[in-house]
């Protein structure tokens, strides 16, 4: 296109000194080389609209990549995390089933890994005698031997729940626990204390709640239904 501006103008140039053309021929070598030159205006104008979009799209594209870089990164970071988190409960659940080995065998003693929490769930004849919240010497035993695989892993924390059956609390307890609330919840505390005090958890990874009988496992129509929802729950939450 710059040759052909450079012939017009040239054409032009030999018309004026040699006269050998008409008006009307120079006026169309004249229109021909203004449009040329405003055709070429409008191509720079249009390769830098190109030129733009192409810049902007570069970098757009940049920080996509980058973006993809960050979220890839942060996925690698969350799976170690949780790779650690199951290799961390899966030690000390083997640590529970080695040490628990016979009272599992009998179903006095059950594990299950639930959503990346591990529960151990005790029914309540080894930890307490009937209606009562004082824990006995064989489930002081069995929860010290418990604290033994809880104690190091600073990591996991701890909740503890009471469950009861539905059976109304008898005349002789009544002072003492009104409904199941209290009673599951007063057993809840008395294990807590007891891995605190005697188990030397840290206090700030323990926590007691009590449910009464509204999370039964079983139905409370039979006495072995009963028996199932008679229970502790403890419960380990991985948390870092």
């Amino acid at each position: 296109m710059f040759k052909n501006i450079s012939f017009i103008s040239l054409s032009l140039s030999l018309l004026l000194v040699f006269s050998c053309v008409s008006k009307n021929t120079y006026l169309e070598l004249e229109t021909r080389m203004n449009e040329t030159q405003a055709q070429l205006k409008q191509d720079k104008r249009n390769l830098q609209t190109k030129n733009d979009k192409l810049q902007s799209e570069n970098l757009r594209l940049m920080y996509t990549i980058e973006d993809l870089k960050l979220e890839l990164r942060q996925e690698k970071l969350a799976v170690k995390k949780k790779e650690r988190e199951v290799s961390e409960l899966e030690r000390t659940r083997r640590e529970i089933e080695s040490s628990f080995k016979e009272q599992i065998a009998q179903k006095d003693i059950k594990l299950e890994e639930i959503e990346g929490k591990l529960k151990v769930t005790f029914v309540d004849k080894i930890l307490f005698d009937s209606g009562s919240v004082m824990i006995k010497p064989k489930g002081q035993e069995v929860l010290l031997k418990l604290a033994d695989s809880f104690r190091n892993n600073n990591d996991q924390n701890i909740t503890v729940e009471g469950h009861t059956d539905d059976v109304h609390i008898g005349s002789a307890l009544l002072g003492r626990f009104p409904t199941n609330w209290e009673l599951s919840t007063a057993r809840a505390t008395a294990v807590v204390r007891f891995l605190q005090e005697k188990g030397n958890i840290a206090p700030e990874r323990l926590t007691a709640s009590g449910f009464s009988h509204y999370r039964p496992v079983a139905t409370n129509e039979a006495p072995e239904g009963r028996k199932q929802n008679r229970r502790i729950e403890i419960i380990l939450v991985q948390v870092r």
